[in-house]
C-alpha cells in the first residue's frame, strides 16, 4: 500500500524518477479478444467448472472450486443464483467460492487507485483521464473553457489518485472539494486572494486516504500553572469511489514527541473514539490533544500512528430498464438480488415525482452487515433517462417491510423536471463491509508561537 507523508505539496512524479531513469517503461499492451468473445469463452468455461462442482470425485469438485476462484471477479455475474441450484453441496460450494472471490474484490477495492499519464495535455484531458483510470467521479464545469484548456506537462507513473489530484491543482489556480451526496469531487477556481503554497496544511497519504493537518492550537491547561494543552484538529478524505461508514481510534496508538524526541502524554490517554461519517459522508475532521510543559515548547512536533475506517467495499451497479415493462424483474449482482417491486409517477404542474419500491436480499449477512442495518436500507440510487442523464436522489428513502434476508426499500425521487423521462433505475450495492487500516505520519508540524 502506497504511503507518503509530507508537510508541503511535492510532485508525486519526482519520487519515481530516479528508478525510472534505469529503466523501460512499457505503455502499449497486447491486443484483447473481442470483449463478446471473452464473455462467450468465460460463460462455457463457468458453466463446465459449475457442472464439475457435482462430480462424484472429490479431486476434480475441489480444482473446478479453485479455478472458479482464480478467475477472479468476472464470474460473479455468471455464477447462478443459490434458489436456482438443485444439489445442496453446489450450493454452498457457490457460495464459498462468492465469499472468496467478494472479498479479494473488497481488499483490492481499498487501496489506492493509479494514474499512469505521461506528457502535455489540456487541464481537462487530465481530468477526464484521472476519472477513467480511477472510476472516481470529478466534476469540473465550474472552471472556465481557458482554464480546461491550459496545458500542462505531467509524469504520473502508477501515481495515487490523490498525489495527481494535489499535484494537478499546484499547477494551476484550481481547488476542490468532495460533494459526497454525488460521490464527485468539484473543482472550482482558486479565490485570488488564496495562496496555493503558503497556506496549504500538512499532508498525508495513505492508499485511498487523504489526511491534513488543519489546524494547531495551544492553550493553558485548566487545573494547572505549569502545563498547557496542545490540540491539533485533523481531516481526512476517502477517494470518492469508496463508502466510508466510520473512524475509529484509541488516544494510546496515536503519539506525539517534540524536536528532542520526548513523547508528549497524551490528554486521554485511555479513550477510544468511533466518529461516524454519515450518510454519504466523505470527509471527517477529528482532533487529539496531548500535555505540553509549559515554556519547554517544542518548535515542531512529530505525530504519527494508527487508525481504522470502515468502509462499504466493492459497491455494485444493479439496473432496471424501461421502468414501466420491468416491475417484478429480479436483477443480481454479486451475492445481492434486488426486485423492482413497484414505480409510481406522479405528474405535478411544474414537476414530477417518481416513487420506486425495491426489495433486496443478501445470500448471508453476518455481523458486519447485522451492526450496519439502519445504514444499508440507504444505499445510493439514481434516475436515468434515455440521453444518460441521471437524476440523482433528492427526495427520501424509505424501509417499507424487513424479513430474514429480506429489506424492502421506497425511494421517492422528488423535483424532477416535468419533461424529463427517466425510464432507467440504478441501485448501488456494495458487497462487503470491511475495515482498513490507516497509517498517519507527520513529521515535522510547525506549533503556533507561545503568547
Amino acid at each position: 500500500m502506497y504511503r507518503s507523508c509530507t508537510t508541503n505539496f511535492q510532485m508525486s512524479g519526482l519520487c519515481l524518477l530516479a528508478v525510472l531513469s534505469l529503466t523501460s517503461v512499457t505503455l502499449s499492451a497486447p491486443p484483447e479478444p473481442p470483449a463478446s468473445e471473452q464473455q462467450t469463452t468465460n460463460r462455457k468455461q463457468v458453466e463446465e467448472l459449475i457442472r464439475q462442482l457435482d462430480d462424484n470425485q472429490r479431486m476434480v469438485r475441489q480444482r473446478a472450486e479453485l479455478a472458479l476462484v482464480e478467475l477472479g471477479k468476472p464470474v460473479l455475474n455468471l455464477l447462478p443464483a443459490p434458489e436456482l441450484v438443485s444439489s445442496p453441496s453446489v450450493r454452498e460450494a457457490l457460495q464459498r467460492i462468492r465469499l472468496q472471490i467478494e472479498k479479494q474484490a473488497a481488499r483490492e477495492s481499498i487501496k489506492a487507485s493509479q494514474v499512469n499519464l505521461q506528457g502535455h495535455y489540456s487541464l481537462q484531458q487530465i481530468l477526464q483521464t484521472i476519472m477513467k483510470q480511477t472510476d472516481n467521479q470529478l466534476d469540473w464545469t465550474r472552471l472556465s473553457e481557458s482554464q480546461l484548456k491550459q496545458q500542462l506537462d505531467v509524469r504520473f507513473i502508477a501515481t495515487p489518485f490523490w498525489q495527481a489530484v494535489d499535484e494537478v491543482t499546484h499547477k494551476v489556480p484550481v481547488t476542490y472539494q468532495i460533494n459526497g451526496p454525488r460521490d464527485q469531487i468539484h473543482f472550482e477556481p482558486r479565490a485570488s486572494s488564496e495562496s496555493k503554497t503558503a497556506s496549504d496544511p500538512a499532508v498525508c497519504y495513505d492508499g485511498p486516504f487523504r489526511i491534513t493537518a488543519d489546524r494547531l492550537q495551544t492553550r493553558p491547561l485548566a487545573g494547572s500553572e505549569n502545563q498547557d494543552l496542545l490540540r491539533i484538529t485533523f481531516r481526512i478524505q476517502v477517494e470518492p469511489r469508496l463508502r466510508p461508514l466510520f473512524l475509529s481510534y484509541a488516544a494510546r496508538r496515536l503519539q506525539a514527541a517534540g524536536t528532542t524526541e520526548t513523547r508528549l502524554p497524551p490528554f486521554n490517554p485511555g479513550a477510544k473514539y468511533e466518529l461516524p461519517l454519515g450518510e454519504r459522508g466523505k470527509n471527517l475532521n477529528f482532533t487529539m490533544q496531548w500535555i505540553l510543559e509549559r515554556g519547554q515548547h517544542p518548535q515542531a512536533v512529530r505525530v504519527h500512528g494508527n487508525l481504522e475506517m470502515e468502509l462499504a467495499a466493492e459497491t455494485l451497479p444493479i439496473t432496471f430498464r424501461d421502468l414501466s415493462s420491468s416491475q417484478g424483474a429480479v436483477r443480481r449482482r454479486g451475492n445481492v438480488s434486488v426486485e423492482l417491486v413497484d414505480v409510481e409517477r406522479k405528474q405535478l404542474p411544474d414537476s414530477q415525482v417518481l416513487n420506486v419500491r425495491i426489495a433486496l436480499s443478501y445470500d448471508y449477512g453476518g455481523p458486519a452487515f447485522e451492526s450496519h442495518r439502519t445504514w444499508i436500507y440507504h444505499n445510493r440510487a439514481y434516475l436515468e433517462d434515455a440521453q444518460g442523464k441521471k437524476f440523482w436522489l433528492e427526495g427520501s428513502s424509505q424501509t417499507t417491510l424487513e424479513s430474514t434476508g429480506k429489506i424492502g426499500v421506497l425511494y421517492r425521487f422528488t423535483g424532477l423536471p416535468a419533461t424529463a423521462h427517466p425510464d432507467q433505475f440504478t441501485y448501488l450495492a456494495p458487497t462487503l463491509i470491511t475495515a482498513a487500516p490507516i497509517e498517519l505520519r507527520f513529521e515535522k508540524l510547525e506549533l503556533p508561537p507561545q503568547k
